[in-house]
């Protein structure tokens, strides 16, 4: 054994053979069946080309073919590239060009994104899942396929590898690959498997879709620990009281979500009417929760810790906060303040540096740079020694990935986070770039200038934009929702789009953003006199600035 995350799955199909290790619906695998039938798909990458070192890109929505392709395109030798199944062609298209990735797995594809991909856009050779398909320069292999092959061996690799890249929000417009080795991997799955006392008795609740990296946990660390992941499609979500009646049926253990989910469960999942007794740990990420919130599901999950879990994808994780249950010496309330991101865990240490890269002394406000055992290699395309993305200490000759992050230590010397230094934001746990938003809408030729931003109502992160328009086009709008559908991934279309006369400046003629997010940081809550008409972008409201 030599550190790889396809190895823990051969562990435990040793060990608990008949153990459920994914379920999803109806449906589920155990892990000798997870552990064949990815090596089955292993066979068929390699019969169709895969090679170590290549990219196979997993588009598929939460299914027990998902942890199937996974691990059989690790065990290719391959580094697995998952793509979110709702994001439109132009995206799909990005990410298997900017990662020169030639083996999709797949369920099915519309038409159209098979004609985008047939005309020679990307260099994709091969697609797997799809049946019946006859395109001149891609070749098809159906999941039936799996059943012709012998399991092989896996390709032998070692730990430095890429084992998974996560294409996220990126400032110019592409998405920019996240390389994650095996080693980076594995020490996420271990650290988390200890730091949440993981076992085989767990069963784990994976909303997250494949994509987002806070699917890792439910891949990853659950199968390292010989756990059971429940996957849970997105139309769980929809209806909240189905989260609170999966939890109570399925015992669920171990949950893991953005808050958004949580909070949804409480206000409209009904759980004072379930049994939600079997929960022991209430993971959260990707965004703050409200201490409010966290006291309301620590009275419907008595018995439950809830833990803070704090690190961009980049990092996997690097920090976490604990919220004790009342039975085992947590606070009765718990305070106002917002809960910190805390401590930094095993194999991790941190710089808090101000922005000329000098260390921040005491309580001061700093961005928070992190090295750790869990960081990734580096951007796809871009070399290890990145000064933009890493700080390099001369003292200790460690290398630092830069968050981003703003934080301060607090009086108990936790950290606590309290923004960012650029114009990324996170909405429901996405990572959204601000200026990719922009990009697109400025796309439209109507609009003479875009800007986006997030505004946060009932503590919930929500995107709005809002453009100024030539002024003979503002008929022309009606396709500019559909463009930006077309181009972006479903999370990063904003809510709302505004017109406007104007844009309020700064004193050096750029567009005052701050400023513009204060005006509309109320409006979706209320149309009070705010000068709103009907807005010909999307059937929104416009907000109209007063002539004085």
């Amino acid at each position: 054994m030599t550190d790889l995350l396809h190895e823990n799955l051969t562990r435990s199909a040793l060990k608990t053979p008949d153990q459920v290790a994914f379920r999803c619906g109806n449906h589920s695998l155990t892990y000798a069946e997870l552990d064949d039938r990815s090596s089955r798909l292993a066979t068929v990458l390699r019969d169709r080309g895969v090679r170590p070192g290549d990219r196979v890109a997993v588009r598929l929505p939460a299914g027990v073919e998902t942890p199937i392709s996974v691990y059989g395109a690790m065990k290719a030798g391959a580094a697995m590239v998952p793509v979110d199944p709702s994001a439109p062609p132009s995206r799909l298209c990005s990410i298997l060009q900017g990662g020169h990735v030639r083996h999709l797995i797949t369920t099915k594809l519309a038409e159209s994104a098979l004609d985008v991909l047939d005309r020679g856009a990307t260099p994709l050779q091969h697609v797997i899942g799809v049946e019946g398909a006859d395109w001149p320069t891609i070749a098809f292999t159906p999941w039936s396929a799996l059943d012709a092959v012998d399991p092989i061996d896996p390709i032998p690799i070692d730990r430095t590898h890429p084992a998974y890249v996560i294409f996220t929000s990126g400032s110019t417009g592409t998405p920019k690959g996240i390389v994650h080795s095996h080693y980076s991997g594995n020490s996420y799955a271990r650290l988390s498997v200890k730091t949440y006392d993981v076992s085989g008795d767990d069963r784990i609740a994976n909303l997250s879709p494949l994509h987002f990296d806070m699917s890792t946990f439910g891949y990853y660390s659950a199968v390292m620990a010989g756990a059971t992941t429940v996957l849970i499609p997105p139309s769980y979500s929809m209806l909240p009281a189905s989260l609170s009646s999966l939890i109570e049926s399925q015992r669920i253990t171990i949950w893991y979500s953005v808050p958004f989910a949580l909070v949804q469960l409480l206000q409209r999942g009904v759980p004072e009417q379930r049994d939600l007794s079997s929960v022991r740990w209430i993971l959260y990420g990707g965004e703050p929760l409200a201490p409010r919130h966290a006291q309301q599901l620590r009275r419907v999950m008595p018995d439950a810790w809830i833990s803070n879990v704090y690190g961009p994808a980049e990092v996997n994780q690097c920090t976490y906060f604990h919220i004790a249950p009342t039975s085992r010496g947590g606070p009765q309330e718990l305070s106002e303040r917002p809960i910190p991101i805390g401590s930094l865990w095993e194999q991790t240490e941190g710089l808090i540096l101000d922005p000329l890269d000098q260390v921040v002394q005491g309580k001061g406000v700093g961005e928070l740079l992190v090295h750790s055992s869990t960081m990734m290699t580096r951007y796809w395309h871009l070399g290890c020694d990145d000064p933009v993305t890493f700080y390099f200490d001369l003292g200790s000759g460690k290398r630092f990935y830069r968050t981003g992050d703003l934080v301060r230590r607090g009086d108990d010397g936790e950290l606590e986070f309290l923004g960012r230094v650029d114009r990324q934001v996170k909405v429901r746990g996405y990572r959204i770039e601000l200026d990719e938003v922009e990009h697109a809408i400025a796309k439209h030729p109507a609009v003479v200038e875009a800007a986006a931003f997030c505004v946060t109502v009932n503590e919930t992160g929500r995107l709005l934009a809002a453009v100024t328009l030539q002024d003979s086009s503002r008929s022309e709008t009606s396709g500019l929702k559909k463009q930006l559908a077309e181009q972006l991934p479903p999370y990063a279309v904003p809510e709302q789009l505004f017109v406007r006369d104007t844009f309020p400046r700064t004193t050096s003629g750029k567009i005052d953003r701050l400023k513009l997010q204060l005006e509309y940081n109320a409006f979706p809550d209320s149309n009070t006199d705010r000068g709103v008409t009907p807005d010909p972008v999307g059937g929104s409201a416009v907000p109209r600035q007063r002539r004085q």
